[in-house]
């Protein structure tokens, strides 16, 4: 669906179904602008009579490994926009949407799968909430969507672990709502946008908002204190540690400093 140039593709099929096909392998990590673009797209379509859900995927065999902490720079506070403030603008956007999500989840990445309303995943699928791991503050408003979805327990072990939560065991947790074949996981996850894209539209978006109404305001809230969070952080050892670890692909170790 996308051509090589492109990191984000956009198809609008017959049944009211839009699909979003990330598009940044091998890894599919993502930048703001990247974000930014995906809320676009998600606001410009709530807008089309033809559209009423949306697919997010991904190519390759990682879903989202979130932002490139191999790169600091990459993620280090600058001019313009912030993450998180695209961020915001896609947990505000009125459309269903479900995650296929065909391998990892990590970070960010995970909590890109987290603002989708339904996650339909490969048993090979791997989720992880790894923040600690890289002695940072978790942020993309897992803070609010983990554990409103997994419970506090269940959030709590994946923040303080960092460890990877297969596609059954996301199952079994209500992390994935579906699991699915590899080879079906995409038709999956459109059958399932296009059996919600045939309910009545205006009740479905008066219902998503009833049920999801305060989520955009907590997602915002939470991202304002994980950004001042992983902003202080950022200027610890433990950070440096961290960054320094996952270049050099081993396991950090932690100061406390």
């Amino acid at each position: 669906m996308s051509d090589p140039g492109t990191e984000l593709g956009i198809e609008l099929a017959d049944d009211y179904v839009a699909t979003l096909e990330i598009n940044r392998p091998p890894d599919n990590y993502f930048t703001t602008a990247l974000i930014g673009r995906i809320a676009d797209a998600c606001h410009e379509l709530a807008g089309n009579p033809g559209c009423r859900a949306i697919v997010l995927c991904s190519t390759g065999r990682v879903f989202c490994a979130g932002a490139d902490f191999r790169h600091a720079e990459s993620v280090a506070v600058a001019e313009g926009p912030h993450l998180y403030d695209a961020a915001a603008r896609l947990f505000e956007q009125p459309l269903p949407m479900v995650a296929a999500v065909q391998g990892a989840a990590v970070g960010g990445g995970l909590g890109l799968a987290l603002a989708a309303d339904f996650r339909v995943a490969s048993p090979s699928a791997r989720f992880a909430a790894n923040f600690a791991l890289l002695g940072i503050h978790q942020g993309f408003a897992l803070t609010v969507t983990l554990p409103a979805v997994v419970g506090q327990q269940a959030a709590l072990d994946m923040l303080y672990t960092g460890r990877r939560v297969p596609g059954p065991e996301a199952a079994q947790i209500g992390l994935a709502d579906r699991l699915a074949d590899p080879g079906d996981l995409r038709s999956q996850a459109h059958d399932l946008a296009a059996q919600i894209a045939a309910s009545a539209p205006l009740a479905i978006r008066s219902i998503r908002a009833t049920m999801r109404g305060q989520l955009a305001a907590r997602a915002r809230q939470a991202m304002t204190r994980e950004r001042a969070e992983q902003e202080r952080l950022m200027d610890t050892a433990d950070w440096r540690a961290g960054v320094a670890a996952v270049a050099g692909r081993r396991r950090a170790r932690f100061s406390g400093n």
